[in-house]
C-alpha cells in the first residue's frame, strides 16, 4: 500500500489547486478522481464548425477575481468582458432594464437589518413599494444566479453593501474555454511527487489522527475532501469514524439545481446588443448570447423551481420546453426556431453521480455553515470546494481559493 503525505479527493478546480500547491511545496500527493478527466463541474466542449467553445458547466469569471486572473495571466490566456446589457421580456416584447444591479442591491440592502434569518421569498414578500417586475426579477435572479429555491435560501447570505449599489459587477469569459485554465493548473502539479488516479471512485475513508486510508488502498497522513455538496449529502462515501460536525453543517446547506441548455443555430435571429434577457417564464427564465463574440449560440438557464420543473421532464422534452420558452421570450414563432436550429448541448449535473448538483447554497439559519464545513479536523482531514467558501459560493474562483487555503492549512500543520 503506497503512502503519501496527502490524498486529495476530487480533481475539480479546488482539488487541482490544492495538488499544485502541495506538490510544489515538496509534498507527495495522490489525487483521486471518479471521472476520467480533470475539471469537475468545468466541462468545456470544442465543437467542429463553432468559433467559440461550449461550456456545459462553469462559464463566467465573476468580477476581477484576485484568484482566477493571476492564473489567466500566468497561462497567457485571453479573457474578454461581457457587455452587461439586460432586457425584460413580457409577451415577447423586450424592454431595456436600465439599472439592473442597482435595483437588486437596493432590494437586498435592508436584509442587513433583519432581526432573524428568513427565506429570501419571505423577505421579498415583506418588502413594500416594489413594482411587480422588480419582484419577479429579484426572485428569478436569486433562483438562477444562486441555483437556489427562493423559499429555502437564507436571506442573510444575500445581504448587500453600500459599495455594491455603485458599480455594475464585471463578468468575463476565457476565450479558449475554462478547460485551458484547468490544463494550466494540471501542468503545474509535479509529476515526480504526485499520482493522479482517474476513474477511481472513493467509497470508504477510514481515519484517525495523522492516518487516513481510502478504499483500503491509499494511505496518507492527511486527506483533503473537495467533493460537491450533492455527493456529500448522497452518503456514497462512508467515513469511519463518522464526521458528526460536518453532517450538522450539511443540514444547513442545500444542493442547488440548474438546467443549462446551449442552442446552436444556423445564424443568430436575435439582436446582438441584447446580451441578457430575463423573463417570468416558469421553465426557462434567463437567456444570454455569446456577446461580445458574434456566434450563433443562445444559452438558456433555469435554477431553483424552474430547474425542478424541467428536470421532471425527460431530456428530449427539456429541450422542447426550452424552445417553447425561447419563442415566448423573443417573440418568435416556434417553427422558425426549429427551422434554424442545428443542435442543443446540455449536461444533467443533478443526475451525474459525481456531482449530484450544480452548486451549494445556505438554508435559513445557515449563514455560518460554509465556514463550519471548511474547518479542519485533528490536523488530519481538510476541506475544500465551492461549498466551503461562503464568500464565493458556486464559483470557480471560490473553489480555487478554497483549494489553496486547504494546502496552506496542511503546510502550517507540519
Amino acid at each position: 500500500m503506497s503512502r503519501f503525505d496527502a490524498i486529495i479527493l476530487g480533481a475539480g478546480a479546488a482539488g487541482l489547486a490544492c495538488a499544485r500547491e502541495l506538490s510544489g511545496a515538496g509534498k507527495r500527493i495522490c489525487l483521486i478522481e471518479a471521472r476520467d478527466r480533470a475539471g469537475g463541474r468545468i466541462d468545456t466542449r470544442h465543437i467542429d464548425g463553432l468559433p467559440i467553445p461550449i461550456e456545459l458547466g462553469a462559464e463566467f469569471i465573476h468580477g476581477e477575481s484576485e484568484t482566477t486572473f493571476p492564473i489567466v495571466d500566468a497561462a497567457g490566456l485571453a479573457a474578454y468582458q461581457l457587455p452587461d446589457t439586460r432586457f425584460w421580456s413580457e409577451r415577447g416584447k423586450l424592454t431595456r432594464i436600465a439599472n439592473f444591479w442597482r435595483d437588486l442591491a437596493k432590494i437586498r440592502k435592508p436584509i442587513a437589518r433583519l432581526k432573524r434569518d428568513v427565506s429570501f421569498d419571505e423577505y421579498l414578500r415583506s418588502r413594500r413599494g416594489l413594482t411587480p417586475r422588480m419582484r419577479k426579477m429579484a426572485w428569478h435572479f436569486v433562483e438562477g444566479y444562486h441555483a437556489a429555491h427562493a423559499d429555502r435560501i437564507s436571506a442573510r447570505t444575500l445581504a448587500t453593501s453600500d459599495e455594491e449599489t455603485e458599480e455594475t459587477p464585471k463578468q468575463f469569459r476565457i476565450a479558449d474555454g475554462y478547460d485551458a485554465l484547468i490544463r494550466w493548473i494540471v501542468a503545474g502539479v509535479s509529476p515526480e511527487r504526485s499520482e493522479i488516479r482517474f476513474g477511481t471512485i472513493a467509497t470508504l475513508v477510514q481515519w484517525s489522527k495523522s492516518e487516513v486510508v481510502v478504499n483500503e488502498t491509499f494511505r496518507a497522513r492527511k486527506l483533503v475532501i473537495t467533493i460537491p455538496i450533492g455527493v456529500w449529502k448522497s452518503g456514497t462515501i462512508r467515513f469511519d469514524p463518522a464526521l458528526a460536525d460536518k453532517e450538522r453543517a450539511l443540514t444547513k446547506l442545500d444542493s442547488g439545481h440548474v438546467v443549462k441548455i446551449i442552442f446552436r443555430f444556423r445564424e443568430p435571429f436575435w439582436d446582438a446588443e441584447k446580451n441578457f434577457v430575463h423573463t417570468n417564464d416558469r421553465l426557462m427564465p434567463t437567456w444570454w448570447t455569446s456577446a461580445p463574440m458574434r456566434a450563433p449560440i443562445l444559452t438558456g438557464w433555469a435554477g431553483g423551481h424552474a430547474a425542478d420543473a424541467l428536470l421532471a421532464e425527460n431530456p428530449d422534452a427539456r429541450v422542447d420546453r426550452a424552445l417553447d420558452a425561447m419563442a415566448r421570450a423573443f417573440g418568435e414563432k416556434r417553427t422558425k426556431l426549429d427551422d434554424r436550429l442545428v443542435d442543443a448541448y446540455t449536461h444533467d449535473w443533478q443526475s451525474d453521480p459525481f456531482s449530484r448538483c450544480a452548486y451549494s447554497y445556505a438554508l435559513v439559519g445557515g449563514t455560518s455553515a460554509h465556514r463550519a464545513l471548511a474547518r479542519p479536523i485533528d490536523d488530519t482531514l481538510f476541506f475544500a470546494g465551492e461549498a466551503t467558501n461562503g464568500e464565493e459560493t458556486g464559483t470557480v474562483s471560490g473553489a480555487i481559493a478554497s483549494g489553496k487555503r486547504a494546502a496552506r492549512e496542511i503546510l502550517d500543520a507540519h
